[in-house]
C-alpha cells in the first residue's frame, strides 16, 4: 500500500514521551493464516490486544527511556521495513494506551495511579448502569485446587481419546433416545415449561448445569497446562450462575487448543443433555423426571440461543473466531462498519487498520450486521420477558435494559462522532449527507408504498357438495365401498339394518287398520265430530307410514354421482350405529375440491385493506393464479377451523388445542378463516399448499407501527 504524508501535525504532542509496556502484560505469539501476530494480554483486566509482527518490533523499543521521536527516526534510518506514517504511529500508541497495554511518563505516576484506582472503583457502577441484568462478582482464586496432580490428570483424561469416546456415546445415545421419545418429550411443551412449579425446578437446575459448564472450561485450560485465577458469580437476567476466568487460554499458540477451551462448556452441556435424556427415558413420572426434563431443555435450548450462538459474545463466538482465524471478529467488524459509515458521510476515517483481504472484510461486515440484528432482538426479548414476569418492577428493568443495551451506546457513538475534529472540519458536508439519508429513510419507511403479500399454508379438502349423509338410522348391515373406490351413479355404498323399522312399520299398519275400524263405527252411529277426529288421526298415521317407508327405502344408500369414495374422518365400519344426518364420507369428482386456510390475527390490517390477487403455490415451479373473487374470508377471527384437515392431528399445518373435542378442532390462536373453490383436480385431498395473497401496497410504517405500539403498550402501558 502506498505511503502518503509521513508527518503529522500532532506529532509534537507526543514526540518527547517515553512509553513502556506495563509489567502485568503477557505477550504470546499466534499465527493467523500463515502470518505471525503478537497477542498482548493485560492480566489485571483480562483485556487483549493484537498487533502484527512489524508493529511488535516497534513495541519492543518501548523501554521507558527512549523517546518516541527517536524510535521513529531509528526505524527510518534502519531501512528494515516500511516507515509508518506518523498518523498510523499515533493511532497505534493511542489504541495501546487506551487498552492499558502501554504506560507513559506524561502524567505523574502518583496522580496516574490515583486516577486509575478511582476509575477502577467506579467501573462496576458503570457496568451496572449499562446492563443491570448482567453483572459479575469475583469470589476466589481456585488455582491451588485446579493445579494439583489429581485434577490435572483428570483434565488430560476428560480431553483425551477415552473422554472423547465416552462423550460421543452419551451424545449419540441421548440423541437417539430423544428421537425415539420425541412425541412425549415435546407434547404440550409451552404449557409444561411455563408452569410455575416447573419454573422453580428450572431455576434450581440452571446454576448446577452452569457449574459443570464452567468446570469444563477450567479443566480444558488445565489440559493445556494453563491457569485459572478467578472464580465468581455472574448474574444473567438476574439469574445467578458461576463463571471462571479462562483468559489465560489466549496465550495458547494453537488455534485448536484455544477453540477447545472455549467449546468445553458447550461440549459439557451436550454430554449432560445426552445422559439426562437416557435417564429421562427410563424414569417414572415425578420430581426426578421433571429435573431431568429441565436439564435437557437447558442444555439444548439455552446452548443454541446463547452459548452456542456465535452472534453473541459467548463461547461459540470465540470458537468461530479461532477456527476461522479471525480474532477480534466483532470489534473488527464494527470498526469496519464505522469506517464505511464515516466515508459515506464524508468524514475522514483515518488510517485503515484492518489487515484482512476482500473476502475477510466481507465476512467481517456480514458478521457485524447479523450480530447487531440478533443483539437487537435479544435485548427486546429480555426487556419484554422482564415486563411479562415481574410486573411493575419488570417494566422499570425492561426500560433500563433497552436504554443500557441499545439507546445509551448508540448515543455515545453519535456524540463521539459528532464532536470529533474530523466531523467538525467538514460539518456542512456531513450535515447535508445526514439530512439526505434521513429524508431517504423517511421516504422509504413512511411514504413510499411497497408491495404487501401474505403467505399462509392451505390444505386441499373436499367440497361440501361431495359429502354423503345418512337419511336413516340403523346399524351397518352391508358395506360395499373402500377408500379410493370409483363409484358410478346408483352404485351401492352401504345398507343399514331395517328390522327395527319394519317392526315399527308393521305396528303402524296394524294401528291404521284399527283406526279405520273405529272410523266406520263412528260413521255408522252418525257421530260426526268423533268421525272427523278419527279421520285426522288416520291421516297422521298415513303420513307416518309414508315417512317410515321412505326411511326403509333410505337404508339402501347408493351413489348419486360419479366419483371416488373417501370415508369420513371417523370411518364407518360394519355393525356400527349410524344416526340420521351423519356424514358417511365423500364421493369426490374432478371439480369437488377447495382449499381452506387460516390467516394469523397479526395480518388483520392487511386482510381488511383488501385482497387484490391470489395464487396457490403447489411447488417452487408450480404457482397457479386464482380469482381473488373466489376467496371467502371471514371478517372476524375464530379459533374454530374451517375444516378438520387443517389440524395438526390430521396432518395439517395448524397447531390445535389438545383439549379440543373429537368432532371439532380449535386452533391455539384465533385467525381469519379462508375458503376458496378452485379447480385443483390433480391434487390429492389433504395436500398442503401455500396460499399467497396480494394486498394494496402500503408503507412499512403503516404496516409495522401498529404492531410495535400494541407490543409495547401491552407490556409497558397503563394497566399492563
Amino acid at each position: 500500500m502506498a505511503r502518503v504524508q509521513l508527518h503529522s501535525e500532532d506529532w509534537y504532542r507526543v514526540s518527547a514521551l517515553c512509553p513502556w509496556l506495563r509489567p502485568q502484560v503477557d505477550v504470546a505469539l499466534h499465527e493467523y493464516r500463515g502470518d505471525p501476530w503478537y497477542v498482548l494480554t493485560d492480566k489485571s483486566s483480562g483485556r487483549t490486544f493484537r498487533v502484527q509482527a512489524d508493529d511488535f518490533e516497534i513495541l519492543r523499543r518501548f523501554d521507558g527511556q527512549t523517546r518516541i521521536d527517536q524510535i521513529w527516526n531509528d526505524i527510518a534510518w534502519s531501512h528494515k521495513r516500511d516507515l509508518p506514517p506518523q498518523d498510523e504511529f499515533l493511532e497505534l500508541l493511542s489504541r495501546l494506551y487506551e487498552a492499558g497495554i502501554l504506560a507513559v511518563d506524561a502524567v505523574p505516576r502518583a496522580l496516574q495511579l490515583a486516577k486509575g484506582q478511582t476509575a477502577k472503583s467506579r467501573e462496576w457502577i458503570a457496568r451496572f448502569l449499562k446492563s443491570p441484568a448482567s453483572q459479575k462478582i469475583a469470589l476466589w482464586n481456585p488455582s491451588n485446587v485446579l493445579e494439583t496432580e489429581v485434577v490435572t490428570s483428570f483434565a488430560h483424561f476428560v480431553f483425551g481419546p477415552i473422554g472423547f469416546f465416552l462423550w460421543a456415546i452419551a451424545v449419540v445415545w441421548g440423541g437417539f433416545m430423544a428421537l425415539s421419545y420425541w412425541a412425549p418429550l415435546t407434547a404440550n411443551l409451552g404449557d409444561r415449561v411455563l408452569d410455575p412449579g416447573n419454573l422453580l425446578i428450572m431455576a434450581c437446575v440452571y446454576p448446577a448445569v452452569k457449574l459443570i459448564h464452567e468446570l469444563g472450561h477450567a479443566l480444558a485450560v488445565r489440559r493445556f497446562d494453563g491457569s485459572v485465577t478467578q472464580v465468581g458469580v455472574m448474574f444473567l437476567v438476574f439469574v445467578p450462575m458461576p463463571y471462571v476466568d479462562a483468559s489465560q487460554a489466549n496465550a495458547f499458540r494453537s488455534h485448536g487448543a484455544r477453540a477447545l477451551v472455549t467449546a468445553a462448556g458447550i461440549l459439557a452441556e451436550f454430554a449432560i443433555a445426552g445422559v439426562a435424556m437416557i435417564l429421562w427415558a427410563a424414569a417414572d413420572p415425578g420430581l426426578w423426571r421433571a429435573i431431568l426434563f429441565n436439564t435437557i431443555l437447558l442444555c439444548t435450548i439455552s446452548t443454541i440461543f446463547f452459548n452456542g450462538n456465535p452472534l453473541l459474545r459467548f463461547d461459540a463466538y470465540y470458537v468461530v473466531s479461532d477456527l476461522t482465524q479471525t480474532p477480534g471478529l466483532a470489534t473488527r467488524g464494527q470498526t469496519l462498519m464505522g469506517r464505511i459509515g464515516k466515508q459515506f458521510l464524508g468524514i475522514d476515517p483515518g488510517p485503515d487498520t484492518e489487515t484482512g483481504g476482500t473476502l475477510e472484510r466481507v465476512w467481517l461486515l456480514f458478521y457485524a450486521i447479523a450480530s447487531g440484528i440478533y443483539r437487537l432482538v435479544i435485548v427486546f426479548l429480555i426487556a419484554f420477558g422482564l415486563a411479562d414476569m415481574l410486573g411493575a418492577a419488570g417494566q422499570i428493568l425492561g426500560v433500563w435494559v433497552i436504554i443500557g443495551g441499545l439507546i445509551w451506546p448508540n448515543l455515545k457513538t453519535l456524540r463521539t462522532l459528532s464532536t470529533s475534529p474530523e466531523t467538525l472540519k467538514r460539518k456542512w458536508i456531513v450535515m447535508q449527507r445526514t439530512l439526505a439519508i434521513v429524508v431517504l429513510l423517511v421516504l422509504l419507511v413512511a411514504v413510499i408504498p411497497l408491495p404487501l403479500r401474505t403467505t399462509v399454508p392451505a390444505v386441499v379438502v373436499p367440497s361440501p357438495s361431495a359429502a354423503v349423509y345418512s337419511r336413516a338410522e340403523g346399524f351397518v348391515e352391508e358395506l360395499s365401498v373402500t377408500e379410493g373406490k370409483v363409484l358410478f351413479e346408483d352404485d351401492p355404498v352401504m345398507v343399514l339394518d331395517r328390522d327395527a323399522m319394519r317392526t315399527e312399520f308393521e305396528a303402524l299398519e296394524a294401528r291404521k287398520l284399527a283406526t279405520k275400524a273405529r272410523l266406520r263405527a263412528a260413521q255408522d252411529s252418525n257421530e260426526l265430530p268423533l268421525a272427523d277426529a278419527i279421520q285426522t288421526e288416520l291421516s297422521a298415521i298415513a303420513d307416518g307410514l309414508e315417512q317410515l317407508q321412505a326411511q326403509i327405502d333410505a337404508v339402501n344408500i347408493t351413489a348419486e354421482r360419479f366419483g371416488v369414495w373417501m370415508p369420513a374422518l371417523r370411518p364407518i365400519k360394519y355393525g356400527m350405529m349410524v344416526t340420521r344426518g351423519q356424514q358417511l364420507g365423500w364421493i369426490i369428482g374432478n371439480d369437488d375440491r377447495r382449499i381452506v386456510a387460516q390467516i394469523p390475527q397479526s395480518s388483520g390490517p392487511a386482510v381488511r385493506s383488501g385482497i387484490t390477487g391470489a395464487s396457490v403455490m403447489v411447488a417452487a415451479s408450480d404457482v397457479r393464479k386464482i380469482n381473488a373473487q373466489q376467496l371467502v374470508v371471514r371478517s372476524d377471527v375464530s379459533r374454530i377451523l374451517p375444516d378438520p384437515l387443517l389440524a395438526d392431528r390430521m396432518g395439517g399445518p395448524i397447531m390445535t388445542d389438545l383439549e379440543s373435542p373429537d368432532n371439532q378442532f380449535y386452533a391455539l390462536n384465533p385467525a381469519f378463516n379462508v375458503v376458496s373453490d378452485v379447480p385443483l383436480s390433480d391434487l390429492a385431498i389433504g395436500r398442503v399448499v401455500q396460499l399467497k395473497l396480494s394486498h394494496p401496497p402500503t408503507s412499512l410504517f403503516k404496516r409495522y407501527w401498529p404492531r410495535i405500539v400494541t407490543a409495547v403498550r401491552s407490556r409497558f402501558g397503563p394497566g399492563a
